[in-house]
């Protein structure tokens, strides 16, 4: 069957429905039922969701692969929700304390454990995991399981929950206690994973090109540890840069810098496929998706506060609630973001590309 849409038209189209969507949904709700449960109950979906389409390709468990659109879609949409109902109560009696709506304790570390899936999958390569099995199941499984002790360790390690404690919510049992005020650490992790999709969108060319004159470099364990530096080295710098050097707020930086930039990433990435830089070279391709990224940022925050002001009602910004803060990184990580996937690579922009719907292979 005949394409209805080629990129970039594909992508362009498909961008706007999605984005529509995603705030349509995003304000049905009230504020604190928005940014607790229901985004709570999403951002547990996602690192199921970077397996399936990141390592599986959407074609395991077996069945997907001999299904058609929009049945493979609704299908690898109802194992997240299935992922999601397992972990989701599994974080909430690990670090929350069973209380009920999720308190600060189970959304940052549910935040957590949606950045180290992207350390342990495209940047480590699924090192070590892959080492051990190639089964699809334990490959896996088993990222998950490293993702979820990876973000355990440097909750236990990291997060300080002290200079929160008049807050209703504390509570000093629940607090690692760790070597980082938690809003720092979380928003410096945040900041990695815009660093490590920037990586991608470079097609990993810097990591490449130290490979090609040093080829210990790419052999194991040492690839992981070059690019676990590189990373933290970026990564450092950035958030350096605006919360000490240009004093930001660091919800403010979280929001408006590394989450407004992992939007126009992922719309790059998944709406866009590169389009229309497909065809160019490194690092000129990474640089021009790059640019388009930060053309983006801005408006599309604006975009989000505003329909947050207009259709939820008032919300206040900065220090000591972030109401509205939270609610915008909310609508883009919890929301947007794995929408674009699933349109994008679950669904495989069905209807719009309609030759989707015949099974694949």
């Amino acid at each position: 069957m005949a394409e209805t849409f080629k990129q970039p038209w594909l992508g362009v189209v498909g961008a706007i429905i999605t984005i529509g969507l995603a705030l349509v949904f995003s304000v049905q709700f009230a504020q604190s039922t928005f940014v607790g449960w229901v985004g709570e109950v999403i951002m547990c979906s996602i690192p199921f969701q970077i397996v399936a389409i990141a390592v599986w390709q959407g074609n395991y468990p077996g069945f997907l692969a001999r299904l058609g659109q929009p049945a493979k879609g609704v299908a690898i949409v109802a194992l997240m929700a299935v992922a999601s109902a397992v972990v989701t109560p599994g974080i909430l009696m690990a670090v929350g304390g069973s209380v009920s709506p999720p308190t600060p304790f189970a959304t940052m570390f549910t935040v957590l454990s949606v950045c180290t899936p992207f350390w342990v999958m495209p940047l480590f390569q699924c090192w070590p995991v892959s080492a051990l099995t190639k089964h699809p199941a334990g490959l896996g499984l088993g990222l998950l399981a490293l993702s979820y002790l990876s973000a355990w360790a440097i909750w236990q390690l990291g997060f300080d929950f002290s200079a929160m404690r008049n807050a209703p919510f504390y509570s000093a049992s629940l607090d690692p206690q760790g070597a980082f005020p938690a809003w720092d650490i979380i928003t410096f992790m945040v900041t990695a994973s815009f660093v490590i999709v920037s990586v991608m969108m470079f097609d990993f060319w810097p990591l490449t090109v130290a490979v090609e004159r040093f080829p210990m470099l790419g052999r194991q364990p040492m690839r992981t540890v070059f690019s676990a530096t590189l990373v933290l080295a970026l990564s450092a710098a950035i958030w350096s840069g605006f919360v000490l050097g240009l004093r930001m707020d660091p919800v403010d930086y979280m929001v408006r810098v590394p989450v407004s930039c992992l939007f126009g990433q992922l719309l790059m990435l998944h709406m866009m496929q590169t389009a229309p830089f497909q065809a160019a070279a490194q690092p000129a391709k990474g640089l021009a998706l790059m640019a388009v990224v930060v053309v983006l940022a801005a408006p599309m925050y604006w975009l989000y506060a505003l329909v947050a002001l207009a259709l939820v009602g008032p919300m206040a910004s900065g220090a000591p609630g972030y109401v509205l803060d939270i609610w915008i990184a909310t609508a883009m990580l919890a929301v947007t973001f794995p929408m674009f996937v699933t349109v994008g690579e679950a669904f495989r922009f069905w209807p719009l590309l309609r030759s989707a719907a015949s099974p694949e292979g």
